[in-house]
């Protein structure tokens, strides 16, 4: 039950970045939008949050709930369930940080939870590294591109097929830009994204301030 009001409340918000644990989704569908929508690639990083379900921070994930649900009794109950501690060899011990890992619960607040990570992507991420309205052409290119014009106009059918074919081995566009980039991000379950720059890759890390406030 908890589950499901989870669910209602919350799926319509989720990021469409995310794949992840969430119906009608899954690692084919992350798959199937890199394939469609990532074209020319020029860096792909993947990343994994190391034991995901069981680090998540108890007071940051309630402190995610309690921005939208007011009741406290629900809330009361969700943070019994995520203190309700484990046994190991039948001696109790207390459950300091994470969500079970085959709970019914679980897939659905970590969804919560790195929901944040998502939404920090896309507004703070993808604008500050998208530039330039379109790629600088190809010099190599557009010279054989001048020369297949020029061999047409002389009427070399023979030298114009030869060049046809070696401009489609050719990017019209110079893939390696410094002036144009896009980041693209895509999640499932964890974590998987891909930034795609033009002559060079660096990293992220989420700044404090963005989950503090949590």
């Amino acid at each position: 039950m908890v589950r499901l009001l989870l669910e209602a409340y919350y799926e319509p918000g989720f990021s469409d970045l995310s794949h992840g644990f969430r119906k009608g989704r899954g690692c084919h569908t992350a798959l199937r939008k890199i394939h469609d929508a990532w074209t020319g690639t020029v860096w792909f990083i993947e990343g994994d949050i190391s034991d995901c379900f069981g680090s998540l921070d108890h007071e940051i994930l309630l402190g995610i709930l309690a921005e939208r649900i007011q009741d406290q009794r629900f809330l009361r109950l969700i943070r019994n369930m995520l203190k309700a501690g484990y046994l190991e060899d039948w001696e109790y011990r207390d459950t300091l940080s994470g969500v079970p890992q085959g709970g019914t619960v679980s897939p659905i607040l970590s969804n919560i939870y790195l929901h944040k990570l998502d939404e920090f992507v896309e507004r703070e991420l993808i604008p500050q590294y998208t530039r330039g309205a379109f790629r600088k052409g190809n010099p190599e290119y557009w010279r054989v591109r001048a020369r297949q014009t020029r061999a047409r106009k002389r009427g070399d059918r023979a030298a114009a097929r030869d060049l046809g074919k070696q401009l489609r081995t050719l990017p019209s566009a110079d893939p390696m830009d410094p002036g144009y980039r896009r980041l693209q991000y895509i999640r499932y379950a964890d974590l998987s994204g891909r930034p795609d720059k033009s002559a060079y890759a660096d990293s992220r890390i989420m700044p404090p301030a963005w989950y503090s406030r949590w």
